[in-house]
């Protein structure tokens, strides 16, 4: 039966011709600077949950320490106690990030936790001191 669809017949005999390219050697390591790995995260996420659970406790003997000793109203101390509570935790917040980060791009996180690090002891401080 003849070949009707024009198209030339296969030549199994020739092999092609193979580029040349110059390889790499797969042994190059590029640290790429893309991060910290999954396990500083964890140990940094589960030292910032040891931290917080320890902030909580401090902030229940300060808010005790305003209402008893210093005859503060309890609202005002439970506010001042969540504001000691809040600047404690972005501390140790921005203390967790510096540890763990392998960048400099962590600026844009320590920038803003510190202003609400510092408008919490602010808050913590003025409200305390209201009778």
């Amino acid at each position: 039966m003849p070949d009707t669809s024009g198209l030339p017949p296969l030549d199994t005999t020739k092999t092609a011709p193979q580029p040349t390219t110059s390889e790499m050697p797969a042994t190059i390591n590029i640290d790429l600077g893309l991060g910290p790995s999954s396990k500083d995260v964890m140990i940094g996420g589960g030292s910032l949950l040891v931290l917080a659970v320890i902030f909580f406790f401090i902030r229940n003997a300060f808010v005790n320490y305003l209402v008893g000793s210093l005859k503060r109203s309890p609202n005002n101390a439970g506010l001042a106690g969540w504001g000691l509570f809040g600047g404690l935790l972005f501390g140790a917040a921005i203390g967790s990030i510096a540890l763990i980060s392998k960048s400099f791009l962590t600026v844009m996180y320590i920038a803003p936790l510190a202003v609400l690090s510092l408008i919490c002891f602010i808050l913590c401080f003025v409200v305390a001191s209201k009778k």
